[in-house]
């Protein structure tokens, strides 16, 4: 062949090429411009002023194409208030990979066009307004591995296809209104599956047992659905998993024990449901690494197993509103001294306060209100410098409240209502500068109001009711509630300048003389509350 021949073939081979990319380029930037199309709201003119067709597209914001044949891979456009609906023209950009319109204003439906785009590999559409079913076609994306169009307005069926994809690493559907229920041969495909979140839907039926074949799991999210049945055991199977959420559905029978073989596991939530039974003995001993546990709102009956405290990891603990019960919290306790966040509230416990709690001086919230403790504070609890909430309420607590409360100095809610405290409110609760809501209520408190309560700035609500007290001065607050003691004399001319007062209780004192005139100036009196019983004029 000779070399005029060659040279001419190679000119219309290379003439050929430049054609049908350029074509294809031309239908890369058509499908652009009708997505900027249905874009109303640009709020800050990234698309207006850079989506122009005197530039290459590849130039454009939010867009990567590759070397080779300048065609888009890449769609980026997350966080920029974008308004509008998806253009069923993006089904041609056929060499696209990754798709992230996340946190914008989209609505309407995913266009079926998306499951022309055989290379896509990401879809992110989280955190927008988009509607309707999720497009069967999706499940026709065989290179798809990150699929998340959580928070969004979707409803109906997930298309079984898309579990179907075997390429699929996260699947994320949280907080829609997607209903039906989940294939029981979820796991027979999607062997790489690390992340499936499903959670705030209406999905129902039961949680699939084959979800153990799932080996490469590291995540489960089904909370705030309606699952039934129980719990499957294989789940034990899953090597991998670190976090298992599982609360406010309706899961019934026993919490299985082979969860706790899994040595990668970090957090467990799985309250608010039906379970029952005692709790698994020993369950840190292989999973030592466990952070966070939640069996609150369940039936677990019969005393904690000691087994529990040797989870020292643990950052968070909440069984409450359970039927645990016990003559005291057991000293191991102290064990936790990486503990965050305890909440031991709405069971049967008894006893005291074990004084090995002040070794968990990490606390930010401790909730033990609502069961049948008694004796008294420990000083110790004086250690708790970090703690934000304290609840005690509704026990059989007795004695003073010990001084070491004022240590408290990040404490913005304390609850002490409900038992049987003693003796003078303590000068140095007027320490807690942070505190926002203070209940003492229904005790037997006695001598005055401390004027230190007025150095809480912050302080909205003050429950006082029900005790022996008399009165002084305190701060500007919302809500106060001094019904029930022994306070007397003319209502204090102070209680007249409270700005902020929106609840005024005091009943069921001994004061005399005339209702100030300006008491009725409380905010807002359709939303107010006045009770000023046993006024003697």
């Amino acid at each position: 062949m000779g070399k005029n021949v060659i040279f001419t073939l190679l000119t219309m081979l290379y003439f050929f090429v430049y054609v049908v990319t350029s074509l294809n380029s031309s239908t890369d930037e058509y499908a652009l411009l009708a997505f900027k199309s249905k874009i109303t709201s640009d709020p800050n003119k990234d698309l207006a002023k850079n989506w122009s067709q005197g530039t290459s597209f590849c130039n454009w914001i939010g867009i990567t194409c590759g070397r080779r044949h300048q065609r888009v891979r890449g769609l980026n456009l997350a966080n920029m208030g974008l308004r509008g609906t998806i253009a069923k023209e993006i089904g041609g950009l056929s060499f696209l990979r990754s798709m992230i319109i996340s946190h914008n204003n989209f609505h309407g439906f995913i266009p079926d066009e998306m499951g022309k785009l055989s290379q896509l590999r990401e879809i992110e559409m989280q955190y927008n307004e988009l509607n309707g079913a999720i497009p069967t076609s999706l499940g026709f994306l065989q290179n798809l591995q990150k699929l998340n169009i959580s928070y969004n307005n979707f409803n109906g069926n997930i298309p079984n296809r898309i579990f179907n994809l075997s390429s699929l690493v996260e699947i994320s559907f949280e907080h829609n209104s997607l209903s039906g229920s989940l294939p029981m041969d979820i796991c027979y495909n999607l062997l790489k599956l690390e992340l499936l979140r499903i959670s705030w839907n209406q999905i129902s039926g039961n949680i699939p047992p084959s979800l153990g074949r799932c080996t490469n799991l590291k995540r489960i999210s089904l909370s705030n659905n309606n699952f039934a049945g129980s719990i499957p055991m294989e789940i034990g199977n899953l090597s991998k998993l670190q976090i298992l959420i599982l609360g406010r559905n309706n899961l019934t029978g026993d919490l299985p024990s082979t969860i706790f073989n899994i040595t990668s596991l970090l957090e467990v939530s799985v309250g608010e449901n039906k379970i029952s039974g005692k709790f698994p003995d020993h369950p840190c001993n292989r999973a030592t690494m466990l952070e966070f546990l939640e069996l609150s709102d369940k039936k677990f009956h019969g005393e904690i197993p000691p087994s529990l405290f040797q989870c020292h990891a643990l950052r968070t603990l909440n069984i409450s509103f359970n039927e645990f019960s016990g003559r005291n919290i057991p000293n191991e306790i102290g064990n936790l001294s990486a503990l965050e966040y305890l909440d031991l509230s709405n069971n049967d416990f008894t006893g005291n306060i074990p004084n090995e709690i002040r070794n968990i001086s990490a606390l930010e919230y401790l909730d033990l209100s609502h069961n049948d403790f008694t004796g008294n504070i420990p000083n110790e609890i004086g250690n708790f410098s970090a703690l934000v909430y304290l609840y005690l309420n509704d026990n059989g607590f007795t004695g003073n409240i010990p001084n070491e409360i004022g240590n408290f100095s990040a404490l913005e809610y304390l609850d002490l209502g409900s038992n049987g405290f003693s003796g003078n409110i303590p000068n140095e609760i007027g320490n807690l500068s942070s505190l926002v809501d203070l209940d003492l209520s229904s005790n037997n408190f006695s001598g005055s109001i401390p004027y230190e309560i007025g150095n809480s700035s912050g302080l909205e609500y003050l429950y006082l009711s029900s005790n022996i007290l008399t009165a002084n001065g305190l701060p500007d607050l919302e809500d106060l509630y001094l019904g029930g003691n022994q306070l007397s004399g003319e209502i204090p001319g102070y209680i007249s300048i409270l700005s902020k007062l929106i609840v005024l209780d005091l009943s069921g004192n001994s004061f005399t003389g005339r209702v100030p005139m300006n008491l009725g100036n409380l905010r807002e009196p359709m939303d107010s509350k006045l009770c000023l019983e046993s006024i003697d004029e």
